[in-house]
């Protein structure tokens, strides 16, 4: 009986050789499971985060702001739930991840823990990756600048499909100039805007290059390779 109790003390108190604290293996691959998915949803709801500093709230679309706002709240909750149930440490867990506690009455602070995601991008072979990011914060920006110019006195960027097009053609780097933004809030979602293209545009054709040079590479090791073998017979 006292073994037992031993064992179960153990298995709480258990942790890794740099300190931190072991979870059971169903733990580890849950989190592993939904780690990245959690990060893309926080990452997806930038747009909710800015909406109250827009100044451009539109009263038929509050209900959808709301809605969407207790459903990630809703969601974040779950997963703490989880969380806490199959670390074996219930409540003690919750407490001891005070940023999650807080995610979930204020959704936005997940934001700075799915930064972890964006250390991945630059990462070889997270070239998939990295696109699927950007294309969720260029979508991001379209929101917001849409958001900030759709009442604004002279903006002609006043519909979402206005906002699409001209963020797609901005990240691009195209810059047609059809769709401009007018507000401070607008041209600063834009700066940002053009530096995700830049990035994007510049790890695009890193990733091409190295692609050719690995071919180039491997096309001359074969005749190499084939040399040798004839050589040798």
């Amino acid at each position: 009986m006292s073994t037992t109790s031993n064992n179960a003390a153990n298995a709480k108190t258990a942790t890794n050789e740099d300190g931190s604290p072991s979870f059971p293996p169903e733990f580890d691959v849950y989190v592993a499971r939904t780690q990245s998915w959690l990060d893309f949803l926080a990452l997806s709801t930038i747009w909710l985060v800015l909406n109250i500093f827009t100044g451009q709230q539109q009263i038929g679309l509050i209900p959808i702001w709301l809605a969407c706002r207790i459903a990630i709240s809703v969601i974040y909750l779950v997963d703490l739930i989880i969380r806490s149930k199959l670390s074996r440490r219930g409540f003690r867990y919750a407490i001891s991840r005070p940023d999650l506690m807080v995610a979930v009455i204020f959704p936005p602070i997940r934001i700075f823990a799915s930064m972890r995601l964006l250390r991945k991008l630059f990462s070889r072979g997270n070239l998939a990756l990295f696109m699927s990011v950007a294309l969720i914060l260029m979508l991001n920006a379209a929101i917001v600048v849409w958001e900030f110019e759709s009442r604004a006195p002279g903006a002609n960027i006043t519909t979402l499909g206005n906002a699409l097009w001209w963020s797609v053609v901005t990240v691009t780097t195209v810059g047609y100039g059809d769709y401009t933004p007018v507000t401070l809030g607008g041209r600063l979602t834009a700066v940002a805007l053009l530096l995700l293209g830049l990035v994007s545009l510049a790890v695009l054709t890193a990733q091409i290059a190295s692609n050719f040079l690995e071919q180039g590479q491997s096309g001359q090791a074969d005749p190499d390779a084939q040399r040798s073998a004839s050589e040798s017979n």
